[in-house]
């Protein structure tokens, strides 16, 4: 059997299986709030594996192995920063989980008041990020599958943009974070099967040191080996974008209680920084048996071609398995998105629950389509969609949490939220432009850190109390 049928077969099992338990949850969750929160009843393993599978995604495959190959153990820093980032949204379990929250907007219009040129940005800043997610992990399986199978990339992306649906369509949420928490598991073994077929191909760990520079796997020093300026831009870059990914908001509105999504997201950290030890790990035993790669991220694609046919099929379904669980999770994540902030919002207020549940399942059709199609026709415009990540962040980031520190004050108003997130994209838009040193996202938080100060000065209701009071006073007179 050659390899191609192999893996199309091993896939198939693997994905079959995870289909036919999608479509058992959907069958006992029909409601439309399963569908966008998971019933709002998810235990901790869910949580836990679906925040996991949904953040790690391809990623840790490709680039994060390439950081391991070129740099050692730095995936474990660049991991460490992003399981950080997502301990701190703990902070905001009990609150976000009193409010019932479905999505990012309804954040600011609890935190600002209702104001439509508000909801329209932070909506459309939500939606952006995981679609972008949702077309650059179409183009890295095309791309990578292309390579090992022979298979067309058009003819891949549409058959695994078509199986995505199969996780997405039954129940939503609630089918997404259970297959995720499946995929999750499968993605746990094979780390573990794979680590230790990587060392004893590379001769093991002496073998491995006499062959990798010291400054890679030395510690500490190998844990900052991808320099102190790439570290600094991981800082400004992963940071915002753990802390906007309105994914990572979904799975603690998911949760059953606020504990629940504390002890999920707690135990997904500490996975994700596993995963980063692995990476690195993967990356370095590669270098050790090939030092001559012209390109990191092609690390993970050359170790394919050193194993034996069986754990290839493994190891490609293993790749399967990531990338679905960030596709279906974006493409969930938009489609509530849309459903809620757009058609519940501004067209049918008073849409009754089952039609919910049906244009939620004809959007997933529609998102999915216009994701395949822009990584057909546009594949190099997807670098502009993945910096719709910093842009998000650039916008979302200060008045989500600024809000939440001044929540219980008079002091905020939905036009000081539109202009902190106005003058951070646009700060963020000239830094790019320009081309500073300093990752553009960095300009984008401080602008709108600094609109959001003086908006909030400006327009907050301290300031209109005290214009109302001299008016009275006025009229007396």
């Amino acid at each position: 059997m050659n390899a191609t049928l192999v893996i199309l077969l091993c896939s198939i099992v693997v994905l079959s299986g995870a289909a036919i338990f999608s479509f058992w949850i959907g069958r006992r969750n029909k409601s439309s709030e399963s569908w966008t929160v998971g019933g709002r009843s998810l235990p901790i393993y869910v949580v836990a594996g679906t925040q996991f599978a949904t953040g790690v995604g391809g990623g840790v495959l490709v680039a994060h192995i390439g950081i391991g190959y070129s740099a050692g153990w730095s995936a474990i820093t660049y991991n460490l920063l992003y399981s950080i980032g997502i301990i701190v949204l703990v902070l905001l379990a009990n609150w976000l989980k009193e409010h019932k929250f479905t999505t990012m907007p309804e954040i600011f219009k609890k935190l600002y008041g209702e104001h439509k040129l508000m909801m329209t940005i932070v909506t459309f800043m939500a939606i952006v990020v995981p679609f972008g997610w949702l077309c650059t992990q179409l183009v890295a399986f095309g791309s990578l599958f292309t390579e090992i199978t022979g298979i067309d990339f058009t003819l891949l992306i549409v058959i695994f943009a078509a199986i995505s649906l199969l996780f997405v369509l039954p129940g939503g949420l609630k089918s997404v974070a259970w297959t995720d928490f499946l995929f999750g598991c499968f993605m746990i073994i094979m780390t573990v099967i794979s680590g230790i077929y990587a060392f004893n191909l590379a001769g093991g760990w002496s073998e491995i040191t006499s062959n990798v520079p010291g400054n890679m796997i030395n510690i500490p020093e190998g844990l900052g080996a991808v320099g102190t300026t790439t570290i600094i831009f991981w800082i400004l870059a992963i940071f915002p974008g753990a802390l906007t990914n309105q994914m990572s908001y979904q799975r603690i509105y998911a949760a059953s209680s606020p504990s629940v999504a504390k002890k999920g997201f707690i135990i997904a950290a500490i996975v994700g920084v596993i995963s980063g030890i692995w990476a690195s790990f993967m990356g370095i035993a590669i270098f050790s048996m090939n030092p001559d790669l012209n390109d990191p991220e092609l690390a993970s694609g050359w170790f394919l071609t050193q194993i034996p046919l069986w754990f290839m099929a493994l190891y490609g379904s293993f790749i399967i398995a990531t990338i679905m669980s960030t596709v279906s999770s974006a493409v969930q994540s938009v489609v509530v998105n849309i459903t809620t902030d757009i058609y519940q919002s501004y067209i049918n207020p008073n849409a009754s629950d089952q039609k919910i549940l049906r244009l939620s399942r004809l959007m997933s059709v529609v998102v999915i389509a216009l994701a395949v199609g822009l990584a057909l026709y546009y594949p190099k415009a997807l670098g502009w969609l993945v910096a719709t990540y910093a842009y998000s962040a650039s916008g979302l980031l200060v008045p989500i949490f600024g809000g939440f520190i001044l929540r219980k004050t008079n002091l905020l108003s939905a036009k000081s939220a539109v202009g902190s997130m106005s003058l951070g994209v646009l700060s963020a838009a000239v830094a790019q432009i320009v081309g500073t040193d300093i990752p553009y996202v960095a300009f984008g938080i401080l602008g709108s850190l600094v609109g959001f100060i003086v908006f909030t000065y400006m327009f907050n209701d301290k300031n209109k109390s005290e214009e109302l009071e001299v008016d009275k006073e006025e009229v007396q007179v």
